[in-house]
């Protein structure tokens, strides 16, 4: 390194140090949410020592009497008390530390479950952040190995601290009562341990950071390329696609090696140290048993019940300080997690702790009769990265029960003005309001039923798909919805009905079946505005007529707002509006 860099290595250890405190205030935060749980798991282990203690105390007596029993013989009772005070601690010690894991755990299961329901919000498209944002891949990484990451921190070093201060404070208050040369020796010993601690913090966070960041690049690539894959074998590309596969494959395991590389390095020079402190004990207490040691000031002798207490608990002085460095691996590992995770809480305000998402639409209409007006006015959407806006300055007003057609090129902004028209995409600038009678509200996904491109159907059963728009239907009124859009024959034409098993994007059904299953479902929902994206899109002309005749029967209750490119479907639309790159060209009023 020349003196020309210096400014930026220091400049990039300011930047780390920045990001740092950062994720030490964020897992702060996070904690929080099962602070009682780990004080309480902290104090169960600090207690625990009490057990130490104890065995440790029976195993020096009876060794004690046994030694000093007359000649012939062993005196039972002192060496039975002292075993029975043995197997009293290790009982103490085993129900105590078992006690502390269940509620470390609980505590852990708390924060994990609280960061993910603010995951799965940061997701949702009604917080304003609209969900092609937010990658799968990504999301999907942050909601199970990265948030997954964050528990051996949370049961380990979390509770730790107040473990170590605990328990390490009755183990030298007991061997200072044995032997105040020892205790010393332990007081000595143990600065050295918080300053390595921070210096293997150092090289552990970079590592698993790099790891993370790798995992979540591998899971990106790994759902494209399966998501791609019919255009690739089409396109040749399967070779080039396996081999970039491969090459991402081997960098994370690249990083995998180094982070194991690092925590056994780490781990092993905390392991020197404390080996090192109890040889030093060790030592002493040997010498002074034999009686070799002629020092001034610290004693010379020492007993056999004394050196065994102890040299028994020299290692247990230290188990809490090797739990920390445990803990502290973990520590590491879960800031270079939250460096990840809060990229995608950062798109919504903090939820408060216990609380329930607030924009999480409900499942039948909320207590609103009659179809919905929408009013959008001067609304403008950009999209990070794109030169243009995706909607600009965009006014108008959709009559309650009318069909709405939203007609214009590709790229033109008909999804984005739909999913601001229902509520689930918050306008950078603009306003949109939806009217029932005299209410007038905020734009809101409760009072939507939203059919996007692609439809899209959860693997299950079609009745578990269907009871997403209405939990307590039975299944006379999910086969009267298919009748009441004339739907008869699909329901007839399934090997099990209600019960048929559908696959992942509704895998099994054909694109009819499919859209047919999404107008069902959207008529249970119940709601007094419907918005269709491309309802028609890669259907013949005779699952399109039969859409089309359901979209009807939909319309005679709710508004209807929809984007298509169908003629015919333009054809039974009220008014017509067309979109041109984000603005509005021509309105008409065709009823």
């Amino acid at each position: 390194m020349t003196v020309a860099d210096i400014p930026d290595q220091l400049a990039r250890f300011g930047r780390d140090d920045e990001g740092q405190r950062r994720a030490a205030e964020l897992l702060a935060r996070w904690a929080a949410v099962g602070e009682p749980a780990f004080r309480r798991a902290g104090t169960l282990r600090g207690l625990a020592a009490l057990g130490h203690v104890m065995w440790a105390a029976g195993l020096g007596s009876a060794a004690e009497a046994a030694l000093h029993s007359p000649h012939g013989g062993v005196a039972l009772a002192p060496v039975l008390s002292g075993a029975a005070l043995v197997a009293a601690g290790l009982v103490l010690r085993a129900v105590l530390l078992a006690a502390a894991d269940r509620v470390a755990d609980d505590g852990a299961a708390a924060v994990q479950a609280h960061l993910r329901a603010r995951l799965l919000l940061a997701a949702l498209p009604s917080t304003g952040t609209p969900a092609a944002e937010v990658g799968d891949a990504a999301l999907g990484e942050a909601l199970d190995g990265e948030v997954g990451r964050l528990s051996p921190w949370l049961t380990a070093y979390v509770p730790a601290r107040r473990a170590m201060l605990l328990g390490c404070g009755i183990i030298l208050a007991a061997v200072l009562v044995g032997s105040w040369a020892v205790a010393l020796m332990l007081v000595l010993a143990t600065p050295l341990l918080p300053f390595n601690l921070k210096v293997i913090g150092l090289g552990t966070r970079a590592a698993v950071h790099a790891q993370l960041t790798a995992a979540r690049r591998l899971s990106t690539h790994l759902l494209d390329q399966l998501r791609g894959l019919p255009t690739l074998v089409g396109l040749g590309a399967g070779e080039e696609a396996v081999r970039a596969t491969e090459a991402a494959d081997r960098e994370l395991a690249g990083r995998t090696r180094t982070v194991l590389r690092v925590a056994f390095l780490s781990t092993a020079w905390i392991e020197l140290l404390i080996t090192v402190a109890m040889a030093v004990v060790a030592t002493y207490c040997g010498l002074a048993l034999l009686g070799y040691l002629d020092l001034p000031v610290v004693p010379s002798t020492m007993s056999l019940g004394t050196a065994l207490f102890v040299l028994v608990l020299t290692p247990a002085y230290f188990a809490p300080a090797r739990e920390l460095a445990r803990g502290y691996h973990a520590r590491a590992e879960a800031s270079a997690a939250a460096a990840l995770i809060a990229d995608l809480l950062d798109r919504v305000p903090a939820a408060p702790v216990g609380g329930r998402p607030a924009l999480v639409p409900v499942a039948r209409r909320p207590g609103l009769s009659g179809p919905a007006g929408v009013t959008l006015g001067k609304v403008g959407v950009r999209y990070p990265g794109r030169d243009h806006a995706a909607l600009d300055d965009v006014t108008l007003t959709v009559r309650p029960g009318a069909i709405t057609a939203v007609s214009g090129p590709s790229g033109a902004g008909k999804t984005t003005l739909l999913s601001v028209a229902a509520g689930l995409r918050e306008p950078d600038r603009g306003w949109c309001l939806h009217t029932i009678g005299s209410t007038t509200r905020q734009a809101s996904p409760a009072m939507t039923a939203w059919a996007g491109q692609p439809a899209y159907l959860l693997p299950g059963t079609l009745r578990d798909n269907l009871l997403l728009a209405r939990r307590d239907a039975d299944d006379a009124q999910l086969t009267a919805a298919f009748s009441a859009l004339g739907f008869e024959d699909l329901l007839a034409a399934l090997p099990r009905g209600l019960g048929t098993r559908v696959g992942e994007r509704g895998r099994g059904l054909s694109s009819g079946q499919l859209q047919q299953l999404v107008l069902v479902r959207a008529l249970l929902r119940d709601t007094p505005l419907l918005c269709l994206d491309e309802p028609t899109a890669h259907l013949d002309p005779d699952g399109e007529a039969r859409v089309i005749a359901a979209i009807r029967t939909l319309a005679s209750t709710r508004t209807v707002l929809l984007t298509t490119h169908s003629p015919a479907l333009l054809g039974i639309a009220d008014d017509i509006v067309r979109l041109d790159q984000g603005r509005l060209s021509r309105i008409r009023e065709t009823r």
